[in-house]
């Protein structure tokens, strides 16, 4: 269960030790999250009935909630941390690229600028 304290603190560590490794649980982390804030914003646009709107009816409620929210992202969820693992994924670069970038750099390096007045 991602919202434990103790599994919390290895996610944690784990992100130390290899952030790559740990991108995707992070990311799962987050979208559960969401999905229990959306969850609990759903149940608040409905009204409530009698027969469950005691204390424990709905402290039950959120703990469903909560649990519902971490199997579905587990099993994929809306798909949000799949889109955040891929935009947060540096994508591999071509040496084309590379060699771009490096005689940008340089060309950057070697550009003279000029600190004399300004003509107006």
């Amino acid at each position: 269960m991602f919202h434990d304290p103790q599994a919390l603190q290895g996610l944690k560590r784990e992100a130390n030790a290899d952030p790559a490794k740990a991108l995707l649980p992070v990311a799962k982390q987050f979208e559960s999250v969401y999905l229990q804030m959306m969850l609990k914003s759903m149940r608040a646009a409905v009204p409530e009935s009698g027969l469950f709107s005691d204390e424990a009816g709905k402290t039950y409620r959120d703990m469903f909630d909560n649990q519902l929210s971490v199997n579905l992202a587990e099993q994929g969820g809306i798909g949000l941390a799949k889109v955040m693992v891929k935009q947060l994924t540096p994508a591999p670069q071509s040496a084309q690229t590379l060699a771009l970038q490096l005689s940008l750099r340089q060309a950057a390096v070697n550009t003279p600028t000029t600190t004399g007045p300004v003509e107006q």
